[in-house]
């Protein structure tokens, strides 16, 4: 479809004023029945399917940007306010769902019409009616794969992670984000893997299970924590448009104040059966770390004022091969690094700052035409020496991912090439007798059933940096 893009300054003018239901007042009366949002299995059987395809071509054929009954105007809120690898990844999301469906709602004319949710750890393929080409169907889009088994992890549900929000040690929403939330984007590709995401309508179902599976979180106990909703993290607002927001203690649960449950709100108990289209390979990379990369080193250095780069890597191209790239750190950096990795302070004599946290630093990431179009993403390794008495050992982290759509995201909001962090100490800080004569990360590569060949992405440098914040996620 065609899509008229606004810049963000011109948005939030037009934006300002626009009134109407999207920038209505939430409120849910006490004893009124409250909605369920139904699998779209389910859902597809009831009356509101049709509503559904009705509101979504009405406002796909609705040319005006700044109208909010056009689909345009709901990407562009994504493109211009969309909270990534920051806090408040799962609230924003939360408020977003909760105003567009008001505006399907509107647009069809049926107070009934609810968003669904795709459960893909149930089924992992696109449903059949987002893939059907035909030029009536509003609800396909251009896409790179409809399957995405590979995407999806087990590790956020982990009872070890047992904090809620980004910041946290063994937080869920930072893992959560990276896996599966970052990867089904890549792997669908097309729009997916960009700011515009929304402009498919999976985005919708897709973010309705990243709610529903919050929920299921919350509701899982065995120690998860959720931050109370008089705690100071749910003060103030979520914003959307000037005139369109969200008090953030309106998310902290979806039943109290915007009426609404699932129809299904548990965990997974386990990774679906992989379709016959994906092999096992390809939706299980093993950790072992892939060759050794041939790239220029780059010094230790002071990055800023509260970093200070170990060691790094120049000009580091990402193409359909695994890859790794291999960084002998200085004495005293090697020393730093394992105090911190056994969760205590360093400090490097140069800068004379003392440090708690390690990153490793992406900088200078800029994505080539070919990689634009998803259907990968790179699962990111930190490797150490697992002991001083056996060198030859290692011990592997998976510290986070990479894709087209992560490089995008942060593309935007920088305004240039994109720069990721990944925090280190978390997965490590428990580790003992670690001696860092070597740093090595790999990027182990992860295909969709289509997938594209060739240089996808650059890197100007991969760099391992000590921080003097205490940063855990």
């Amino acid at each position: 479809m065609s899509h008229q893009h606004i810049g963000r300054r011109a948005f939030l003018k037009q934006s300002a004023f626009l009134s109407g239901a999207a920038a209505a007042p939430i409120g849910f009366a006490a004893g009124l029945p409250l909605s369920q949002r139904q699998e779209w299995q389910t859902f597809k059987t009831s009356p509101q399917y049709a509503s559904l395809l009705f509101a979504i071509a009405t406002m796909k054929a609705n040319a005006n940007p700044d109208d909010p009954g056009s689909w345009a105007y709901w990407c562009n809120i994504h493109v211009n306010y969309c909270p990534h690898s920051i806090a408040y990844f799962f609230g924003w999301h939360r408020g977003y769902l909760y105003h567009f469906e008001r505006q399907l709602r509107l647009v069809a004319d049926d107070p009934n019409l609810i968003l669904p949710y795709w459960d893909y750890y149930t089924d992992p393929n696109l449903p059949s009616e987002f893939t059907d080409p035909g030029t009536a169907n509003p609800l396909y889009a251009e896409r790179f794969n409809t399957n995405v088994s590979a995407a999806l992890s087990m590790e956020p549900f982990s009872p070890l992670l047992t904090n809620f929000m980004r910041g946290a040690k063994r937080a869920f929403e930072p893992s959560f984000e990276s896996a599966p939330h970052n990867t089904l984007h890549n792997l669908i590709g097309g729009d997916m893997a960009t700011m515009e995401s929304p402009l498919d309508p999976i985005f919708w179902l897709h973010h309705a299970n990243v709610d529903r599976l919050w929920v299921a979180w919350v509701a899982a106990g065995g120690g998860r924590v959720m931050p109370a909703i008089s705690n100071v993290y749910w003060s103030g607002s979520y914003s959307y448009t000037p005139t369109v927001t969200m008090l953030r203690t309106h998310t902290w649960d979806t039943r109290t104040s915007l009426g609404y449950y699932y129809q299904n709100e548990t965990l997974p108990a386990a990774l679906p059966a992989l379709a016959k289209s994906v092999t096992q390979s390809q939706a299980f990379i093993s950790p072992s770390a892939p060759a050794v990369g041939s790239f220029k080193l780059t010094g230790s250095r002071v990055t800023s004022g509260t970093t200070f780069a170990a060691v790094g890597a120049r000009d580091v191209s990402l193409d359909e091969r695994s890859v790794s790239v291999q960084m002998p750190p200085s004495q005293e950096a090697g020393l730093a690094l394992a105090r911190i990795f056994r969760g205590k302070e360093a400090m490097i004599t140069a800068s004379g700052i003392r440090y708690k946290s390690v990153q490793v630093v992406f900088d200078n990431v800029m994505l080539t035409g070919n990689g634009k179009q998803g259907g990968y993403f790179y699962n990111i390794y930190l490797n150490l020496p697992a002991a001083r008495n056996s060198p030859s050992a290692t011990v592997s982290a998976l510290i986070g991912t990479l894709g087209p759509f992560q490089v995008a995201g942060a593309s935007h909001h920088r305004g240039g090439p994109a720069q990721l962090r990944y925090v280190v100490n978390r997965w490590v800080e428990n580790m003992t007798e670690v001696q860092i004569s070597m740093l090595t990360i790999s990027f182990v590569r992860v295909n969709g059933n289509n997938r594209p060949s060739g240089s996808v992405i650059d890197i100007g440098e991969v760099r391992v940096e000590l921080s003097s914040e205490e940063v855990d996620s």
